[in-house]
Order: structure tokens, then C-alpha cells, then sequence
């Protein structure tokens, strides 16, 4: 894999990378996921638990990449990776899922920014709707205002990071800083002007609830580890962080250390002031219609006024993990396009801000592409998929790496997290499997064509090595 990135200018400090950590984390998740976790627990100390557990296992994942970063801190993080781990197939499997299923995710958080926006400013309807002939309504698209909306945002975040990284960088930490303190100003007013409810008729109806299965409980933190992710982003940007190898785990640890802080305080706030009623029929799929627990828990609080504050607080932390992905996922490709597995020109740096110009430009069109043709539900589930299962495969990665190499790890503490992950993440994935989903059979179907590309892909730099260099042709990348 190539360890070049001397075209790229190492611009981002280690408070950008602390921001590109906890800003990829808080998005919209924290705001909505409490109630479908409460529908699956009932219990106050099951649900704290349960978001403590994800904190903790995403802490175990922190440690486990900023120990690969610590010694691979090269562009594309997890592509760079696995491929010293367990080699270029797996590698390019990674690159092809944020090529396609987990450009998602871009797509995702500008689809989730308009609807914020929509409540704030009415966009109107949709000017046309496309369907399938004799098909569901499910596959219908809509074009209008949210969609151009969507449109331009990707394409206006993408603009910022062409005029370089470091520019890029103090955007995040200023959009990440504002949500930090919107989320933090929110629980300290449902501490202070919330009313706590009486907590007596919960106990008696919760208290000596059976405890939840096995798969229930899996499902729960399933859920609680989609808010959590994104954490990884920070390893992408690799080769622009100044004194990586020391920087990104800094980040990584004292990242998820902050926002498991804050997830289990904003948490235990909407417990504070709601009763557990009122989370049980707040905004999840069983109640697609219903305000979420963020609003319920501010209305309560702190009455009507906050009608205003909170749309735009749920826009920030969307917009942040948007840009952190555009931000990180284009490293991706410029690293795969340098070692031949993509097209030479997404490794094309601009010669002014040098910054890989067209892999952001890519991947801003893959997203604008998904964020007219998807929906946010159905988008965030086949990313968060694919992104546990390449969790699994870098920390296995890592394992074998020490057995193969002799390794050597300082304390006990350090040779069993990388275990603790990837057994989190292999129970996930069976969680997620087993339900059979429309998204996660699609995100395996896509997943599995990247093995003829790359096989197409081995093929041809193969025939290409083994004839004669035609006049002006740049010969194959040295393995």
C-alpha cells in the first residue's frame, strides 16, 4: 500500500482532529434513538446501561484504530489498514463499501439537514414524484426543494474542502464547538428549569420487569451504537494531521471519552423530565410521526420557546457529521486511486490547496445522487451496516498482525481490547443479519460485486505488467 501522501499539506492540529471525532459522533442520533431504545428496554437503569455499554465498546474500537494508527498513520485509515493487516482484497472490499453503500451517509445528513431546516422555513411540497410503474409507493422518488437543497449543500461543503484542508478543518471545530455547547446548554436546562417527574409509579411498573432476552438487548445496543459511530473519519485523515502517529489516538481516546459523557448525561436528563410515557410514544418507527425525545424533554423544560432553538441545534450536529464524512471519506479513494485500484485521477491533487480535488468531487456526487434517490432511514441502515462489518475485519486485522509479526503490546489492558471489539462487532452483525432486512440483503449484494472488480481490477494491472509500455503510458504502481 502506498506510504506517499508528501502532495498532501499536513494542516490539521490535534484540536481538529478532536473535532472531526466528536463532530462525526453527535449528529442527530442522540435526539431520536432514546425512544426506540426505551421501547426495547422500559427500564431507566437498563437504558443508561445500555448507552454506557456502546460508550464502551466504541472506546474499545477508539483504542483498537489508534493503535493501528499509531503504527500505520498513512492517508485512508482503514483501507491503509487492512491492507498491511490482512491484505489488498480486503483493503479494496473497505474502499469499495464507502464507495458505494456508505456514501450513504453523506447523503444521509444532507437529507436529515433539510428536514431541520423544513421546520424552521416551509420548502414546500415536492414538484414531481417518480415512480415505478405498478410498483410500491416505497420506491417513489421525490424531486423538490429538500432534494435541490440537499444538492447544493454537498456541493458547497465539497467547494470549502477544495480550498484546502486546513480551511476545512476550522470549519469543523467551529460548527463541532457550537453543537458541543447546544448539547451541553440542553442538559444543564432539563437539570436546572426541569421539573423531575415522580419517579414512584415507574418503579413499581419497571422495576420487576423480567430481564430483556439476549436479541432484545442486542437490538438496543445496536441502536445506541449507531449514534456513537463515525469515530473512525478522524484515521482517514491521516496524512494531513500534523505528528499522526501521535495525534489521531489522542483524539480517538479523549473523543469518545467526551461524548460517552455526554450521551449518557443528555440521557439521563430526558429521564429526568419525562416520564418514561412520554419516551415510549416519542419519534422512532413505531411512532414515525411523533416529536422526538429532544423536543418533548425542551418543551417540558423549558415551554414553547425553545420551538425555534432546537430544529436548529438537530441542523448543526447534522451538518458537522456531514462535513467530517466529505471531509474524510475522498482520503479514501486518493489513497486506492495511488495504489492502482481506482481510476488514476481521483489520486489528482490540486497544485494550490493540495487537496485530492476529485476524489471530494466524487464523492459530493455519489452523495447527491443517494440524497435524491433515498430516504434517510433506509440509507443510515445499510452504511451503519457495512461500517460494523469492516469494524470486525480491522480489529481481527490487528490480531493477526501482532501473531504474525511478534508484536509486542505494553500491559495486559492492550492485547484483549482489540478481542472485546471484535467480539462486539460479530454480535452486531449476527443482531443485524438475523433480521433479514430489506437494506442490510441490498448492502451485501453491493458489497459482494466489489469481488469481480477487484478481480477484474488484479486482472488488468496484470496484463498491463506483463506488455510493453506504449510511448507516454505511466507504467503500473509498484507493489
Amino acid at each position: 500500500m502506498t506510504e506517499n501522501d508528501a502532495e498532501l499539506t499536513r494542516g490539521l492540529t490535534r484540536w481538529h482532529a478532536l473535532a472531526v471525532v466528536v463532530g462525526s459522533v453527535v449528529g442527530t442520533g442522540i435526539y431520536i434513538r432514546p425512544a426506540s431504545i426505551a421501547q426495547l428496554l422500559g427500564s431507566p437503569a437498563l437504558i443508561l446501561a445500555v448507552w454506557a455499554a456502546a460508550g464502551l465498546l466504541s472506546l474499545a474500537g477508539a483504542l483498537t484504530y489508534a493503535e493501528l494508527a499509531r503504527r500505520i498513520p498513512r492517508s485512508g485509515g482503514e483501507y491503509a489498514f487492512l491492507g498491511t493487516t490482512l491484505g489488498e482484497a480486503p483493503a479494496f472490499l473497505f474502499g469499495w463499501m464507502r464507495l458505494t453503500v456508505s456514501v450513504g451517509t453523506c447523503a444521509a445528513m444532507a437529507v436529515a439537514v433539510t428536514v431541520f431546516l423544513s421546520d424552521l422555513l416551509p420548502l414546500g411540497a415536492a414538484w414531481v414524484r417518480v415512480g415505478v410503474p405498478g410498483g410500491p409507493s416505497s420506491l417513489a422518488v421525490d424531486l423538490g426543494p429538500r432534494q435541490l437543497l440537499a444538492v447544493v449543500l454537498l456541493f458547497g461543503l465539497a467547494v470549502l474542502n477544495l480550498r484546502g484542508v486546513g480551511r476545512a478543518g476550522r470549519f469543523q471545530a467551529v460548527v463541532t464547538s457550537l453543537k458541543v455547547i447546544g448539547l451541553l446548554s440542553l442538559i444543564i436546562a432539563l437539570v436546572v428549569f426541569g421539573r423531575a417527574h415522580d419517579p414512584t409509579t415507574e418503579l413499581a411498573s419497571y422495576g420487576a420487569a423480567s430481564i430483556p432476552s439476549a436479541s432484545t438487548l442486542s437490538a438496543a445496543l445496536l441502536a445506541a451504537m449507531v449514534a456513537f459511530n463515525g469515530w473512525a473519519n478522524v484515521a482517514m485523515l491521516a496524512g494531513e494531521v500534523r505528528e499522526a502517529e501521535k495525534t489521531i489516538p489522542w483524539a480517538l481516546l479523549w473523543g469518545i471519552v467526551g461524548v460517552i459523557g455526554l450521551y449518557v448525561g443528555v440521557n439521563a436528563a430526558f429521564l429526568h423530565v419525562l416520564p418514561m410515557e412520554q419516551i415510549l410514544g416519542a419519534n422512532s418507527s413505531a411512532h414515525p410521526n411523533a416529536s422526538s425525545v429532544a423536543s418533548r424533554a425542551a418543551l417540558a423544560a423549558l415551554g414553547p420557546r425553545v420551538g425555534i432553538v432546537l430544529p436548529i441545534l438537530f441542523m448543526l450536529s447534522a451538518l458537522g457529521t456531514l462535513h467530517c464524512n466529505l471531509m474524510a471519506v475522498p482520503r479514501v479513494f486518493y489513497a486506492m486511486a495511488k495504489d492502482g485500484l481506482m481510476p488514476a485521477s481521483l489520486a489528482r491533487v490540486s497544485p494550490s490547496a493540495r487537496t485530492p480535488a476529485t476524489s471530494i468531487l466524487t464523492v459530493a456526487a455519489i452523495g447527491a445522487l443517494l440524497a435524491v434517490l433515498g430516504s434517510y432511514d433506509r440509507l443510515s441502515s445499510m452504511a451503519t451496516f457495512g461500517n460494523i462489518l469492516f469494524f470486525a475485519l480491522n480489529a481481527l486485522g490487528l490480531i493477526v498482525w501482532r501473531r504474525r509479526s511478534g508484536m509486542v503490546t505494553v500491559g495486559s489492558v492492550r492485547r484483549w481490547i482489540p478481542w472485546v471489539f471484535l467480539s462486539g462487532s460479530v454480535w452486531l452483525l449476527a443482531t443485524v443479519i438475523s433480521r433479514g432486512s430489506v437494506e442490510i440483503v441490498w448492502a451485501l449484494v453491493i458489497m459482494a460485486v466489489g469481488l469481480p472488480v477487484y478481480g477484474a481490477i488484479r486482472w488488468n494491472r496484470s496484463r498491463r505488467a506483463r506488455s510493453p509500455l506504449r510511448l507516454g503510458e505511466p507504467p503500473p504502481p509498484s507493489r
